[in-house]
């Protein structure tokens, strides 16, 4: 099994000091909807507003609702739960203690310092002590390509690691590296030198107590968190079904959970039919008629799920497909994650034929390693698109010519993850590497890069919300989901409540906007499935 870029280590547990208070009032409002309204505000041991604060409300479900405070500290957090539930406001580096809402309100939650803020800061701040370079993006597409790199990672039993458990830690990436994604220009020795050199004692000092957050431009949003069905599942790709569920790949257990939104209800559906082979289940998408179509890269194959019956049929391809794109004739485009050179297949879903396409290629010597096309998307032009994630480059292949056209990104290094298609037909890809996302137009493929903010974000993956043309990112190293005007480029950054929250792919419901994600980090973190909707 290949569960590449990791490192085993045990995470951070802490416990934290704190207050919380309770003004005495009526109990708490309720909207039109019946649905409760809970108000109050955050403030620090001073009585000073806390801006920016995650406020979250836990049904007795499990079921968490977040919101932030304001510039104020003030906060209105809706919640569903018929049940009990707790209250409690923290930030990065502070918090209250959770807090029965019975009778009372509105409700002061007083925040206290945490016993260890850093263990609460998300990696983009831990990578950004390393110095800006081609190391550094080398080092973030290698090893924190599934999983973050924060306390619990460069903190190893209350030391901070030398040179020689950096070594360990490499050993044991190496170790599962099944399939030889590591380029052999890596050298680990070298890396690990680098490592301890740049994250030490001094330097972690350096780092700030607090994750900054933009309370005027998060005010109004509201984070859910739900709990996925089973443990340590890797929750990989997740699209909402015309039905309007959330379809969610469980990467480790070749399996596809439906939930539904309305009643917290999954529905399970086992893909893989063979007995032998890992699965490993990556993307999906729904046909116009209603099938969802899954690829599975351990057995080179696509799986077509019927929801209403829960039948799959399944279809050989011969190649580990890492991505899917359904074109205009319901045929499906898959491309291959480990071919050198580069190429992409075509399954016709009328015959079950297979047709195979070697594409432009990026030609990397051998010491570079695998290009490994990674996502991939359908134009309004019919153009299949493919980013190539070590080789830093697109592919556009004409489906009615059979050409193919290779594009080098303007930054080297940069990491092109899974794009997306705008309304207007622009290609929008994320640089994993370097915090930026770029735009490639349509008609004269000119590339235009737009800032995220924070070059150790890790620009994972992009949907496009169809109706207003926003641009929505997965910082997965930031712990974050990411807002970009299309037109602006101006970009808001909306943290989880909960770190790590290392996340991959985004779903976008067309109807009403809502953002969906998981959480998905490797090693296994508690996996939530999670909605933000915003104003």
């Amino acid at each position: 099994m290949n569960r590449a870029f990791l490192f085993g280590f045990t995470a951070i547990l802490l416990l934290a000091a704190c207050s919380q208070e309770r003004d005495q009032g009526q109990r708490p409002d309720t909207d039109d909807s019946g649905t409760s309204i809970i108000t109050g505000q955050v403030t620090d041991t001073d009585g000073a507003g806390v801006a920016g604060a995650w406020v979250t409300a836990t049904e007795s479900s499990g079921v968490r609702h977040t919101v932030f405070s304001d510039g104020a500290g003030a906060f209105t957090l809706p919640i569903s739960a018929d049940g009990a539930v707790t209250l409690l406001a923290h930030t990065t580096g502070r918090t209250s203690t959770a807090a029965p809402v019975k009778e009372g309100g509105p409700y002061r939650l007083t925040v206290q310092p945490k016993q260890d803020p850093l263990a609460h800061l998300p990696s983009a701040w831990w990578l950004a002590l390393l110095p800006d370079s081609d190391r550094r993006k080398e080092f973030i597409v290698n090893c924190a390509s599934c999983h973050e790199i924060s306390a619990a990672r460069v903190i190893q039993d209350g030391v901070v690691r030398d040179k020689a458990r950096w070594m360990d830690a490499l050993a044991l990436m190496r170790g599962i590296d099944e399939y030889s994604l590591i380029p052999p220009d890596f050298i680990d020795e070298d890396y690990a030198g680098w490592l301890a050199g740049h994250l030490t004692a001094e330097t972690i000092a350096t780092l700030p107590q607090e994750r900054p957050v933009d309370a005027a431009a998060v005010t109004g949003a509201v984070i859910t968190e739900y709990d996925l069905p089973m443990e340590g599942s890797l929750p990989h790709d997740l699209v909402v079904g015309p039905d309007g569920r959330i379809w969610i790949t469980a990467f480790f257990y070749d399996k596809i959970w439906a939930f539904d939104p309305e009643t917290g209800a999954y529905d399970s559906f086992d893909v893989n039919d063979s007995s032998e082979t890992w699965g490993q289940v990556r993307a999906l998408e729904f046909d116009t008629a209603g099938m969802l179509w899954i690829v599975l890269g351990g057995t080179q194959s696509l799986v077509k799920l019927d929801p209403a019956t829960g039948t799959t049929e399944t279809y050989p391809v011969g190649m580990y497909p890492h991505s899917l794109d359904i074109d205009a004739h319901g045929d499906i485009w898959v491309n291959d994650y480990f071919s050198k050179p580069e190429r992409i297949g075509r399954l016709r879903t009328t015959t079950g034929k297979v047709d195979i396409f070697n594409v432009a290629s990026a030609n990397l010597p051998v010491e570079e390693g695998l290009p490994l096309p990674y996502g991939l998307q359908i134009d309004p032009q019919g153009r299949v698109w493919s980013t190539q994630l070590a080789a830093n480059t697109l592919v556009a292949h004409d489906i009615a010519s059979g050409e193919s056209r290779l594009i080098t990104l303007p930054v080297a290094n940069s990491g092109p993850r899974r794009p997306a298609i705008a309304p207007d037909g622009a290609l929008w890809t994320p640089e994993f590497n370097t915090g930026f996302i770029a735009r490639t137009d349509p008609e004269t493929l000119e590339i235009t890069r737009f800032d995220l903010g924070l070059a150790t974000s890790g620009p994972y993956d992009i949907e496009i919300d169809q109706r207003t043309g926003r641009v929505w990112v997965t910082g997965s190293l930031s712990s974050s989901l990411i807002a970009v005007d299309s037109d602006t480029g101006q970009a808001v950054d909306y943290p989880f409540p909960t770190e790590p929250a290392y996340t991959r792919h985004i779903a976008i419901d067309p109807g009403n906007g809502d953002v969906w994600t998981a959480y998905s980090s490797l090693p296994a973190v508690t996996p939530k499935l999670v909605r933000l909707r915003v104003p």
